[in-house]
């Protein structure tokens, strides 16, 4: 479970590090360089977001609304099965404690997250990076299928993570 929150964690800095180094855009968060500034998510905007992710009763096919890119239907298929067999043990739904929202370049922002409960429910601390587009706050797809993986992984007591087609 660390191992696959740590790698969250080294996926979001190689995100702000490859957005920040972009000729197009504005050098901020780089070491030497002034903090990223700009809108960010509020809290209760990312737990709806994170609710909305763990909800069995909505398809995952249809979570492009709240996930960038979209899932592929395999993906989502499988998402599916493993929301509804956590929702059927009683593991869902979730709690999230959301804090340290930062804002990041292009757009983008992340936030420090763990999900809070029983022992099948409470997680490690780690990251999730988010992209406004219009107005409009989405996960990005690895953050998601990360977590999702990261909630599988821990409710199954170590079970194998979700097949991602990677």
């Amino acid at each position: 479970m660390r191992m696959r929150i740590a790698g969250a964690v080294v996926v979001f800095a190689a995100l702000i590090a490859t957005t920040a180094t972009a000729p197009a855009h504005a050098d901020c968060g780089d070491p030497g360089q002034v903090p990223c500034t700009g809108p960010v998510p509020t809290v209760d905007q990312v737990a709806a977001i994170m609710a909305e992710l763990t909800d069995p009763n909505k398809p995952t096919a249809e979570k492009s609304d709240i996930v960038t890119p979209g899932f592929t239907p395999e993906e989502a298929a499988t998402a599916d099965d493993h929301l509804h067999r956590l929702s059927a043990s009683g593991v869902l739904p979730l709690t999230f404690v959301i804090t340290n929202i930062q804002p990041a370049p292009n757009n983008f922002a992340g936030a420090t997250m763990q999900t809070v409960g029983s022992f099948y429910q409470t997680s490690a601390v780690g990251t999730i990076a988010m992209v406004d587009q219009a107005g409009h706050w989405l996960l990005t797809q690895h953050s998601a299928k990360g977590w999702l993986n990261a909630i599988w992984h821990n409710a199954t007591g170590g079970g194998p993570v979700v097949p991602w087609g990677h």
